[in-house]
């Protein structure tokens, strides 16, 4: 069961028409929204009601999450993490049999663990680029549980290969840096779901809201229009929450639903993907924890450590999966295409934006001294301004 924040519909209000894509609300008269651009550079994607057409609103289930049966805070130190490792667990009991995506990281050792002591029939998949440090992180998790592990090595222009695709599944806002496993879709459609441990660092973590692009990169590029403040668009907080579960609960409704999730789009679109950490029950737990039991995922440490020794005893992997920045850097093919892009510029003009400005970034980028997500932002504008002028009159 997906959660109501990850749920969402698009509705037109001239024509009355709802879709769960967005792309297929798309026609004649019907322009871009300087606000869900500005957004969209800003934070990524679209938050809150904004979408990225004009007359076009976001919509989501209303949802408030019951308070959890037994508080973190009627419990000891030890009490709360085997308690949080039998949630876990009763998440994965609920999900079923499926493939655990294993990165280098903690949360998904602890999904991989979890899952085994759930008793189901699971096993373990990782992709990266050659010289990722998650590849011989997770082969060393995946040994100690005895699963059976399948690793997909990226090539440079992974992203490059899927980029319509990806766009296209995820409404038009994922550019080639929002879904670096899209290369491995294909490979792993056959795998009844795909376990993952999404937002873990949030829910059980003290990983906050990033920062927005500023107001003044946002002019530069075209768009005097001031980004969404995700604290006013997200719904408010159950009382019941600690306080700094009512930060988790802002990132949620935005960040997370809006761009971490709709990083496994083209994914969904071969095979279920199950949030683990959403699972209502263990979420709850986790949204009433303190900040020392959040502080650096000090909590689920401690319940791993009690629970899966083993597999909390090995170093954590550290680096990015995927090079965007480096392939960007290096691609024969990849030049080419930015290149291309660039003297075209028609679909960056018709949303707006300055083709001069673009260009400089891309120079930026290429030099070392820019990273990938705002052209990756940039580029999903781009397809966004030729779709709009294919549709038919």
């Amino acid at each position: 069961m997906i959660p109501p924040p990850l749920q969402r519909e698009w509705r037109c209000r001239r024509r009355g028409r709802s879709a769960t894509n967005l792309l297929s609300l798309a026609e004649p008269g019907l322009g871009l929204d300087p606000a869900g651009v500005a957004d969209l550079l800003a934070w990524g994607a679209p938050i809150g009601a904004r979408s990225l057409l004009v007359g076009v609103e976001a919509r989501r289930a209303p949802w408030s999450p019951s308070p959890p049966p037994i508080h973190p805070g009627a419990l000891s130190d030890d009490e709360r993490a085997d308690r949080l490792w039998t949630l876990l667990v009763e998440a994965l009991a609920a999900a079923g049999p499926g493939r655990v995506a294993l990165s280098g990281g903690l949360d998904s050792r602890a999904v991989a663990a979890a899952a085994v002591q759930a008793g189901h029939a699971v096993d373990a998949g990782t992709f990266g680029d050659a010289d990722a440090a998650d590849l011989p992180a997770a082969c060393a998790v995946a040994q100690i549980l005895g699963l059976r592990h399948d690793v997909q090595v990226l090539d440079l222009d992974c992203a490059l290969e899927h980029e319509e695709r990806v766009w296209r599944a995820s409404s038009g806002t994922g550019g080639p840096a929002s879904a670096p496993g899209a290369a491995t879709d294909a490979a792993w459609a056959g795998v009844p779901r795909l376990l993952s441990g999404t937002s873990g660092d949030v829910i059980w973590g003290d990983t906050r809201l990033a920062p927005p692009s500023t107001r003044r990169r946002l002019r530069r590029l075209g768009l005097d229009v001031a980004p969404s403040v995700p604290s006013e668009v997200a719904p408010a907080p159950p009382r019941w929450l600690s306080a700094a579960g009512r930060g988790v609960w802002v990132n949620l409704w935005t960040r997370q639903a809006a761009v971490t999730w709709q990083g496994s789009a083209s994914r969904r679109e071969v095979t279920e993907v199950v949030p683990v950490p959403w699972h209502e029950p263990l979420l709850s737990f986790c949204l009433a924890l303190s900040p020392a039991d959040r502080r650096d995922r000090a909590l689920l440490r401690r319940a791993l450590a009690r629970h899966a020794p083993r597999v909390a005893d090995l170093p954590l992997a550290r680096g990015r999966v995927h090079d965007l920045d480096r392939a960007l850097r290096s691609s024969t093919r990849w030049r080419s295409e930015i290149d291309r892009w660039m003297q075209d510029g028609a679909g960056l003009q018709a949303v707006g934006l300055r083709p001069a400005e673009v260009r400089r970034l891309v120079r930026s980028q290429r030099a070392g001294r820019g990273r990938s997500a705002m052209l990756s932002r940039l580029r999903a504008l781009g397809r966004w301004g030729a779709h709009c002028a294919s549709q038919p009159h």
